[in-house]
């Protein structure tokens, strides 16, 4: 069977589903070829499932805390099977939105296995059938998947990231391996279901690619919430025994976990696509793209992790976007400069921009900070670890980065991402009413220190 549209995304993911609605609102006739699920490992194994997960987390925690809210203490005993029974339920609703919205759209689904036969064609295979997909136009947005140490056994017990959440026992003792931002999600949340944690990183601190006294701080509360953390730290050997296994780490020193996940990197789904045959370039397995996310194969454009960079589905949404655009006659262009991350451990951690230490390499900066513990709604939420910092030019008072650990990070960091992509400098963030009481007036508080007009800090010297 052979179908002929104007543009076609292999891969359903982020920015395969983002994409193709987009160039569906441009009015194309779109399909996506997709071998699994819509939504990709963000909604099906990552992102969605992860932070239903956290939710659960958090609700065991604040039972955990019930005495000191006023109420009698209430045991929290998870039921982990019910818990990932929820998640699942989760997934499956917003999975079947997009399907309903591809539907809404007339974006045609193609279920198997793709790849490129040439500039304009796709083959598809489904059950030992083969269908033909011709388009004007192409976007690769095959994903990324998890990477495997080949030290570690291959066993139930011994988990990829994007496996992690699909067990059906509560770990004892789970070895976390990889401090990056799903290593420290994981091992916070399943800390506050009640499993002992350690997390082993190889680099000298967590979140190696993130603000250093952030970092440092979050790897506090880590360990104040009971997680063995363990940085600058190799795994020297594994021995898989009765129901568990010994690790031995670089030091001389044993664990033995019953359960282990390896959160060590992601490696990109180029393979088997048939581009090495069509002469699209390629670095280390990532494509390589331009500003536009078009390859070097003029009407193949390509987004998403495949290409490397920010391996965050937000960033996927906005390249898919983009190169539907930009194959559809708009002149869109990628821009990187404002992107917030944000890693839901418990607090969160949120960032935008540069670190402080990037900052001073650069540039003449100021820095402020304001700690949750000194803000009423933290107080009256009984939340109060955590802290915001901003990084400001000392000349021109432009935000050059922003970092908050604290409940509710991800949602905060927004009013300084738009301050940031606004070109607005920090003082207007200090000029404009913030509603009281609430977790927003900390950025506030930051933006009165940047300017010398603290209120809630004491004055330097005193």
């Amino acid at each position: 069977m052979r179908e002929a549209y104007d543009i076609a995304f292999l891969g359903g993911g982020p920015a395969g589903y983002q994409g193709a609605i987009r160039a569906a609102q441009l009015g194309a006739k779109v399909a996506v070829v997709e071998e699994r699920f819509l939504g990709g490992v963000c909604l099906n194994w990552g992102c969605i499932p992860t932070k239903t997960v956290r939710a659960s987390a958090e609700a065991a925690r604040t039972m955990r805390r019930a005495r000191e809210f006023g109420f009698q203490p209430v045991e929290a005993n998870p039921d982990i099977k019910a818990i990932i029974a929820r998640k699942d339920r989760v997934v499956q609703g917003l999975r079947r939105s997009i399907a309903g919205l591809f539907q809404a759209h007339r974006i045609a689904l193609v279920e198997g296995k793709g790849w490129l036969t040439a500039a304009n064609k796709i083959e598809v295979e489904r059950d030992g059938q083969i269908n033909l997909i011709e388009a004007a136009k192409l976007v690769i947005a095959t994903g990324s998947r998890p990477a495997r140490l080949p030290l570690f056994p291959q066993s139930p017990q011994v988990f990829l990231a994007d496996e992690i959440l699909t067990l059906d026992y509560l770990p004892q003792h789970l070895l976390v391996v990889g401090g990056g931002a799903v290593g420290v999600e994981l091992a916070a949340i399943f800390r506050e279901l009640g499993s002992q944690v350690t997390l082993v990183e190889v680099m000298d601190r967590l979140l190696p690619y993130d603000d250093a006294e952030m970092a440092d701080y979050l790897a506090g509360v880590l360990k104040r919430r009971k997680i063995a953390v363990k940085c600058g730290m190799q795994v020297s050997e594994v021995k898989e025994t009765a129901g568990n296994f010994t690790v031995r780490l670089a030091d001389g020193s044993e664990l033995a976990p019953d359960t282990i996940l390896l959160a060590t990197g992601r490696r990109f789904n180029s393979e088997g696509l048939g581009l090495e045959k069509l002469g699209v370039q390629m670095e280390k397995g990532r494509i390589q793209v331009d500003g536009h996310m078009l390859t070097n194969v003029p009407g193949i454009y390509a987004a998403g992790d495949v290409i490397g960079g920010w391996l965050l589905a937000h960033v996927a949404f906005a390249e898919g976007i983009c190169a539907a655009e930009h194959a559809l006659g708009l002149g869109s262009r990628m821009d990187y400069q404002v992107v917030p991350r944000c890693t839901f451990t418990l607090p969160g951690y949120a960032a935008v921009g540069i670190s402080e230490a990037e900052a001073e390499a650069k540039f003449p900066v100021k820095v402020a900070r304001f700690p949750f513990k000194s803000l009423g709604m933290s107080q009256c939420l009984g939340e109060m670890e955590g802290l915001v910092k901003i990084i400001a030019h000392k000349v021109t008072d432009q935000i050059l980065g922003a970092h908050i650990i604290g409940p509710h990070a991800a949602d905060m960091i927004h009013e300084i991402a738009v301050a940031m992509e606004g070109g607005l400098p920090s003082r207007r963030i200090m000029e404009t009413i913030h509603a009281h009481p609430t977790l927003s007036e900390a950025v506030l508080e930051v933006a009165q220190a940047l300017q010398g007009q603290a209120i809630h800090s004491a004055p330097p010297g005193s």
